[in-house]
């Protein structure tokens, strides 16, 4: 009796256990424990650098791209450093979609307090910097298909300046919306399309992700445009919640948040979600983990939500992505390298620590791994060829060449 009770115990939890996996929804749920960065330049006329994240032993042939931006009210931060722009990115990663952080132009802040015109053409070249790298992943899908992305699924979004940014390309469909001055700049920087790279491909994206984002001109939102997830403090002064100048009017270059812009997206019958946090400033996430969670939640929802997914297709053979081993994705950028070279890790296991060894094999630094990315100093050192090594718990090692010019 007590043997029968035990296995009908064990064959309880065992269903129990397989009704929760296959509850599990692509693109919903994090089914992937782990992701792949890879860095690439996408701008080859302005050298600007992307992150791609994918999805750890993942063998789909297409899949749909996040591309994101990060913060700093254009004159600072790098796709490297902004907290929510890489949760997203490695939740969305995750959830297996392809995912990017993208780098653009900055400006100098004295420049963007004294000059209004500065101030719009430096946003200006951003959003053109953010079609050039939406384009660099169509090419890429086109020609060496390396990241696999499907160029039917492709969203974009970012957190307060990166917000700014996408939101302002998704919703300045034709130069006649914007005033003569605007009019101007965008011309003059190679129009809607902008002048960083990869011409000839589409740069149309399906949805916004804003995190505290703002556009200049409510007008700028009309019937037919596409969907959006907009989330913001009622207090944000840096990115008004209500119209006003950016940057609690350090900036002369008004911007309207979510308390001007709701109306809009009602009245025009946009597709969105609109989550107000009462009495909060600017991105409350950053250091709110509840929040940042419900940020994410809601963005994934939300895609999930507004898209029909294709039919999932594998792919099969020597290329596949499930064929390709954890050491051989470890990647060693910038290389050849300046002041610094940062590895990146698929994951945190096997390895333990990695170090970076002269041609003579002497160890110039080593660093326990307990990131998916480690940067290593130049610190005075010689120009020449390095060599960095990752060691495994097993004391096996992975080694990739970098030269410091």
């Amino acid at each position: 009796m007590k043997n029968r009770l035990y296995a009908l115990i064990l064959f309880c939890s065992v269903l129990m256990f397989a009704q929760n996996v296959n509850a599990q929804t692509r693109y919903h749920d994090m089914i992937f424990d782990s992701v792949t960065v890879t860095t690439v330049t996408y701008s080859d006329t302005f050298h600007l650098l992307m992150d791609v994240y994918q999805p750890f032993g993942d063998s789909l042939c297409r899949r749909p791209v996040v591309v994101l931006a990060h913060g700093g009210s254009f004159i600072q931060g790098d796709r490297t450093n902004d907290n929510a722009v890489i949760t997203l990115c490695q939740n969305f990663a995750k959830r297996g979609y392809v995912t990017v952080s993208i780098d653009y132009r900055l400006g100098a802040a004295i420049s963007m307090a004294l000059d209004s015109s500065y101030a719009e053409n430096e946003v200006l070249q951003a959003i053109g910097d953010g079609k050039a790298a939406v384009r660099y992943l169509r090419k890429d899908a086109y020609t060496t298909n390396t990241f696999k992305i499907d160029t039917n699924l492709v969203f974009c979004g970012g957190n307060s300046a990166g917000g700014v940014l996408f939101m302002h390309y998704i919703y300045i469909t034709n130069v006649n919306q914007t005033s003569p001055a605007l009019q101007t700049i965008i011309n003059n920087n190679g129009g809607l399309e902008g002048n960083s790279g990869n011409p000839g491909y589409s740069s149309e994206v399906n949805a916004v992700l804003s995190l505290a984002g703002g556009l200049n001109d409510p007008n700028f939102i009309v019937a037919g445009d596409k969907p959006i997830a907009h989330f913001q403090g009622d207090a944000d002064n840096v990115v008004p919640y209500v119209c006003a100048l950016a940057e609690q009017g350090a900036i002369n270059v008004r911007l309207c948040g979510l308390g001007s812009l709701n109306a809009n997206y009602n009245t025009f019958g946009l597709t969105h979600v609109s989550k107000v946090y009462p009495g909060a400033g600017h991105v409350p996430w950053q250091s709110n983990v509840a929040e940042m969670t419900e940020v994410d939640s809601m963005s994934a929802n939300f895609l999930d939500t507004i898209t029909a997914w294709p039919t999932q297709v594998y792919c099969t053979g020597p290329t596949a992505v499930q064929n390709i081993t954890l050491d051989e994705l470890i990647s060693v950028y910038p290389n050849p390298a300046m002041s610094q070279v940062t590895v990146s890790f698929p994951s945190l296991e096997p390895y333990t620590k990695v170090q970076l060894v002269d041609g003579l094999g002497r160890v110039v630094t080593e660093k326990q791994v307990s990131n998916l990315r480690t940067t290593f100093d130049r610190n005075g050192i010689a120009g020449g060829v390095y060599f960095i090594k990752a060691i495994k718990k097993d004391a096996s090692s992975v080694i990739r060449k970098v030269i410091f010019e």
